[in-house]
């Protein structure tokens, strides 16, 4: 029972994750450790991450007009266009407004950093072009920005 009732909060509970991690709001090593455990994401906290941040051309007018599904799924959306942990890079969709999209890209164990940020750079500008090919969302690279470890990241507020 816990399990299944677990299963149905994942989502929900990595989607705050990441926006939590986006922010430095993670208080300390054990509490990031502990919650990569508990999620089940396969990243140690020692692991590299990049920031990267998408910009959407006519965010607002997409949102209102276009998407009619809310900012949330569309968030999900976004996520699942993203690879998944093949690559050796685990993709986590922060958050999305009007005019961003934030995501954060973080290193699996055999993926040191500069394979990490080519990776990411390949991945974000496919997932730019499937934004545009599969939900006619036109959109543009803005950033990305490596950080050193998900640690550091847990514990910086940006």
């Amino acid at each position: 029972m816990q399990s299944n009732s677990l299963g149905v909060l994942l989502p929900e509970m990595r989607l705050d994750f990441w926006d939590e991690l986006w922010h430095g709001q993670i208080s300390n090593a054990s509490a990031l450790d502990r919650r990569l455990s508990v999620l089940e994401l396969p990243l140690r906290a020692d692991a590299p991450c990049c920031r990267c941040v998408l910009r959407l051309q006519h965010g607002d007018a997409y949102l209102n007009h276009i998407w009619r599904y809310g900012r949330d799924r569309l968030r999900v959306a976004v996520g699942n266009l993203l690879p998944r942990e093949e690559r050796g890079v685990v993709y986590g969709v922060c958050r999305l407004t009007p005019r961003h999209v934030y995501i954060l890209a973080c290193a699996m164990a055999q993926t040191d950093a500069d394979t990490l940020l080519a990776r990411a750079k390949e991945d974000i500008a496919r997932l730019v072009e499937a934004l545009e090919n599969y939900l006619d969302l036109h959109s543009e690279l803005k950033e990305i920005v490596p950080v050193s470890s998900i640690r550091e990241l847990a514990e910086t507020a940006s």
